[in-house]
């Protein structure tokens, strides 16, 4: 099968000739490159020795970094530098937020917050939120591509913005008719669903940029929509496989919600053409689970 495309940088058209077998190599290895990154490279669990491991970080950027510069110069491997530099940009982002983890605790202290509670937790998301977004837009613009090739642009801003919309009405509602009643006081609930919406916008954004905006685009001339909206949710689910915030004994179902909610948020995105949708859809998944979570804090 030849499928022509338009690559998301230079706006030329190339011609990639696929077959089931290679879709499936090509699979194989980005999943590879997927999990190197976002579960051995993960900073938020300490599952494997390379958590948490900025060695680790440090030197599968500088191998990414080197094999789509590789590829770029290659004229038999060209065509995949752009999915490659994609998952240099996406693995920047552990080591950056490791060297610079002292400003979050810096700007917690300016706000008298620490991450015990609702404050500390959105402001702590923010500052993360800042050091991920940073390097992804900056090296995006540094490989030749526009925003828009992230999703960052209008798209089919009315059906983004309404199916996500609905979504978050939904889940912010069924938060306060499960968990209303287990808080204290109005007043205390008030906070809680304020600094949640501050988290939950910083971190949908975040990983929806992260994990689906980067590499969709990049993925489809190699993969298909389909191929690529799964391949990409099924790292976003093995993202959250050392999830320290429930219980162990439901990690199946977590990784299952998380593998559901990517494959709405990336048909969404690449059927819109733009990333609001996906990430009101996932800020109305964190804005329910912090509320449900503080409830008894």
């Amino acid at each position: 099968m030849t499928t022509k495309i338009v690559t998301p940088s230079l706006g030329e058209t190339i011609a990639i000739q696929t077959n089931w077998f290679q879709r499936f190599g090509v699979f194989m290895v980005f999943l590879v490159c997927g999990a190197a990154i976002f579960v051995f490279g993960s900073n938020y669990f300490d599952l494997f020795p390379t958590n948490k491991n900025l060695t680790y970080n440090l030197s599968l950027s500088v191998a990414l970094l080197a094999a789509a510069i590789g590829f770029k110069l290659s004229q038999r491997w060209q065509k995949y530098w752009q999915s490659t530099f994609a998952f240099f940009i996406a693995s920047v982002a552990f080591p950056v937020t490791s060297v610079f983890s002292r400003w979050t605790g810096t700007v917690l202290g300016w706000f008298h917050a620490s991450t015990a509670t609702s404050q500390g937790i959105a402001i702590a998301k923010v500052c993360e939120m800042i050091m991920v977004v940073l390097p992804i837009l900056l090296l995006t613009k540094l490989s030749g591509a526009d925003l828009g090739s992230t999703y960052l642009k209008r798209g089919n801003l009315k059906w983004g913005l309404g199916i996500g919309a609905l979504v978050l009405f939904n889940f912010a509602s069924s938060a306060f008719l499960f968990f209303a009643a287990r808080y204290t006081s109005v007043e205390k609930l008030g906070v809680v669903v304020l600094w949640g919406i501050v988290f939950s916008f910083a971190n949908g954004f975040m990983e929806e940029l992260w994990l689906r905006g980067i590499f969709l685009k990049r993925f489809e001339p190699f993969l298909g929509v389909s191929g690529s909206v799964l391949l990409t949710s099924i790292v976003f689910s093995l993202m959250h496989v050392g999830a320290v915030y429930v219980t162990p004994v439901v990690i199946p179902i977590m990784l299952f919600y998380c593998l559901t909610m990517g494959l709405a948020c990336g048909y969404l995105m690449m059927k819109t053409d733009n990333i609001w949708g996906a990430v009101l859809i996932h800020a109305a998944a964190d804005l329910f689970a912090f509320i449900a979570m503080l409830a008894n804090a």
